[in-house]
């Protein structure tokens, strides 16, 4: 499975509510393999768009702070065992 084939695709709980748009994935490294994903973010709008400035350590203008605090208010974390990309079958 590719990033692409996962960013902007829908998200589903167990009873198969939709919870949103994937819009971006977690990552860990590990010491003997590659980056494995352990959560993806889910947002309400599939073209939210997160600008990368709510990185602990990042320097950057207040407004542009706020901005990223308000886009991230609805976004939410999903670990990877948790995620389902389609509803269950009914």
């Amino acid at each position: 499975m590719r990033a692409s084939d996962l960013l902007g695709a829908a998200a589903y709980d167990d009873s198969g509510q939709r919870l949103g748009w994937i819009v971006e994935l977690v990552a860990e490294t590990t010491p003997d393999g590659p980056p494995a994903i352990k959560a993806v973010l889910i947002a309400p709008r599939r073209h939210l768009r997160l600008l990368g400035y709510d990185r602990h350590g990042m320097r950057h203008p207040v407004p542009i702070r706020q901005l990223a605090n308000r886009l991230r208010r609805n976004i939410h974390e999903v670990t990877w065992n948790e995620l389902r990309l389609a509803p269950p079958p009914t």
